[in-house]
C-alpha cells in the first residue's frame, strides 16, 4: 500500500484509501532533517566494544556494517532515514537473546532503539550509533478459545492471515508491513475499530523484559500500572515486549466501498460526511480523503460488517446529505481476509509471501514485492465538526499542494472506540469525532522541501478548528507540547510508571517518557 496514491476505482482505491487506518507504530515501532542531529547529541560514543563477541553471545544474527545484508538491515520503512547510521542490528531469537543485547548495549554505554516494522514517522527505530534491538524473529501466532497469542515482531499480514484461517480477527490498521507491537502499544486504530475498538481494547496481556533484564508479565491484575500504561504509551518507554495477548473476534464477510465527486463538491463531501461518518451504525468505518497530486480529488472510502445493501442505503443517505450524485461509486463483497488484502495492496500478489518487503533478513521475504516510501506527517483530532470557515481553509490547503503529493484523510471515530474511558488506557482520545492525517510524499532522492513546507502550513492553518491532541503512533517530532498533544491528563500518570519500571531511563529517545 502507498500512502502517497490514492487512485480511483476497484482495489487500487481500496489500498490507496486505507492511509486513513494505517497505523505507524510509534516511536519505538516501535522528521526531517534534523531527526538525524538530535539522536546524534542525545546519544554517548560507544566504549570500544567486542561486536564479534556479542554475536557469538545470540542465538539470532547481529548485522554490523560491512556484513552483506547490512544495507537491508539498516534501513526503515521510510526512506527519509536512510542517512541513518546504526551501530549493529540484532535480530533477537528470544528473551535470552534480549537480556543479553541490554546487557551489552548496559555495559558499553549503547543507547538502543526498539525495531519491529520499522514504520517510525520519526525514524526513531534506529539512530546514528545505536544498536538495533529488532523483534522480527519474535513472530510466533497462535488462537484457540477466544484468545490470540501474537509473537511482538509479527507483521500485521501475516496476523491477520493467521487469524482469519480460524474465523477470528483483532481490530488493527492496514498497511501490511507495520509491526504489530508498535501498533497496539500506541494504540492502534483501523477499518474494525468502529466495530471491536483500537487494538489495544482488545489486549489482555503483555511480555517485556526490561532494562535489567528482568521479565514482566502485565495485564488487568498483574502489574496494572505498566498494562494501562502500555495501552497508548507503550512504545519503547519501558521495555522490550516479547509477547502480545488478545481477546479475538468474528471475522464476517464485509464490504469495501470507494465513492468520489467532483472537486467542485469537495466542501459539501466534506460537511455531510464529518456528520454522516461518526454516527453510522458500528460495523460501517468510514474516511473522507482530500488529496492533491496534479489536481485536487475528494472520496469517501467505507468498510462495512454489515449487508451490503445496508451500506449501500447508508451511502444513498450520504449523497442526499451532500446533495449531489456521486461521479463513481464501487462496492464490492469480500471475505475478511480478502478485504484486509486489499487495503494492504496485495489483492494482485500471486503468493502469501509477496506481500512483504524484499529482503533475506527477518521480517521481509526473498519473494518480497512491496516497495518503501518517502513522505512525512502530522496529524489532528477534532472533538467536533469543522465549521465552513474551516472546511474552506482545509479545501484552499489542498488547492495549493506543490513539489509532490498532499493529502488529508480524515477518518471516523464514534462507536466502540469512544464507549472506552479516557482514563482506562493511556489511549486518551476517547472523546474525539475524527483523527486526521496530513501528509506530504515526494520523490526519493530528493530533498521534498516544497512538499515539507506545504505540509506544515496545511497543519498550522487547520490548528483553530483542531482539538491541540495528536496520534502518538503517527509520531511528530515538530510538537512544541507532545507530552500534552499524545497523553494529556495521562502524562502526569505516565511520568510515574516510567519511574517505577525504568528508574535509570535507559529506553530513551526524543519524546520518550
Amino acid at each position: 500500500m502507498e500512502r502517497r496514491t490514492f487512485i480511483g476505482g476497484g482495489a487500487a482505491a481500496i489500498a490507496a484509501v486505507a492511509t486513513a487506518a494505517c497505523d505507524g507504530g510509534g516511536s519505538a515501532d516501535a522528521t526531517r532533517s534534523t531527526v538525524s542531529t538530535s539522536l546524534t547529541s542525545r546519544t554517548p560514543a560507544a566504549a570500544p566494544a567486542n561486536w564479534a563477541a556479542l554475536a557469538r553471545d545470540l542465538d539470532g544474527r547481529l548485522i554490523r556494517p560491512g556484513d552483506a545484508d547490512w544495507t537491508t538491515a539498516r534501513r526503515l520503512y521510510n526512506t527519509r532515514f536512510d542517512s541513518l547510521k546504526p551501530a549493529a542490528v540484532a535480530y533477537v531469537a528470544h528473551p535470552d537473546d534480549i537480556r543479553t543485547t541490554l546487557a551489552y548495549a548496559r555495559a558499553h554505554g549503547v543507547k538502543v532503539a526498539i525495531r519491529n516494522g520499522g514504520h517510525s514517522y520519526a525514524g526513531w527505530s534506529s539512530g546514528n550509533n545505536r544498536l538495533i534491538v529488532d523483534v522480527s524473529e519474535l513472530n510466533r501466532v497462535r488462537t484457540g478459545g477466544g484468545t490470540a497469542v501474537v509473537g511482538a515482531g509479527s507483521k500485521l499480514i501475516d496476523v491477520y492471515r493467521a487469524l482469519t484461517a480460524k474465523g477470528v480477527t483483532i481490530p488493527a490498521g492496514s498497511c501490511p508491513t507495520v509491526g504489530v507491537s508498535g501498533l497496539v502499544l500506541g494504540g492502534g486504530h483501523g477499518v474494525a475499530s468502529r466495530a471491536y475498538g483500537l487494538t489495544c481494547d482488545s489486549l489482555t496481556q503483555a511480555t517485556l523484559v526490561t532494562a535489567d533484564g528482568k521479565t514482566l508479565t502485565a495485564d488487568a491484575t498483574t502489574n496494572k500500572d505498566l498494562f494501562w500504561a502500555l495501552r497508548g504509551a507503550g512504545n519503547g518507554n519501558f521495555g522490550v515486549v516479547t509477547e502480545l495477548r488478545f481477546k479475538t473476534h468474528p471475522a464476517p464477510q464485509g464490504v469495501t466501498a470507494y465513492v468520489t465527486w467532483p472537486w467542485s463538491k469537495a466542501a459539501a463531501v466534506v460537511k455531510a460526511w464529518q456528520e454522516w461518518g461518526p454516527t453510522q451504525p458500528d460495523e460501517i468505518w468510514s474516511s473522507c480523503h482530500l488529496e492533491n497530486g496534479g489536481s485536487p480529488t475528494v472520496a469517501v472510502a467505507a468498510f462495512s460488517m454489515g449487508t451490503y445493501g445496508e451500506l449501500q442505503n447508508a451511502l444513498d443517505r450520504l449523497a442526499d446529505k451532500v446533495g449531489s450524485p456521486a461521479r463513481h461509486v464501487t462496492l464490492q463483497r469480500h471475505s475478511y481476509e480478502s478485504a484486509m488484502e486489499a487495503y494492504a495492496g496485495c489483492s494482485s500478489f500471486a503468493t502469501d509471501a509477496q506481500c512483504h518487503l524484499p529482503g533475506s533478513t527477518p521480517g521481509r521475504s526473498r519473494q518480497g514485492a512491496l516497495g518503501r516510501e518517502t513522505y512525512t506527517a502530522h496529524s489532528d483530532f477534532f472533538d467536533r465538526s469543522i465549521p465552513a470557515a474551516g472546511i474552506q481553509t482545509l479545501l484552499r490547503q489542498i488547492s495549493s499542494v506543490r513539489g509532490g503529493s498532499g493529502s488529508i484523510a480524515l477518518t471516523a471515530l464514534g462507536g466502540a472506540v469512544n464507549r472506552v474511558s479516557p482514563t482506562a488506557t493511556a489511549f486518551v482520545h476517547r472523546r474525539s469525532r475524527m483523527l486526521a492525517q496530513y501528509l506530504a510524499s515526494w520523490k526519493a532522492g530528493t530533498t521534498g522541501t516544497t512538499a515539507q513546507s506545504w505540509l506544515t502550513g496545511a497543519h498550522n492553518a487547520m490548528k483553530p478548528y483542531a482539538s491541540g491532541a495528536a496520534y502518538q503512533n503517527y509520531t511528530d517530532p515538530t510538537l512544541k507540547d507532545w507530552r500534552k498533544a499524545y497523553y494529556g491528563d495521562a502524562a502526569a500518570k505516565l511520568a510515574k510508571v516510567k519511574k517505577q519500571y525504568d528508574p535509570q531511563g535507559f529506553f530513551s529517545y526524543p519524546q520518550s517518557l
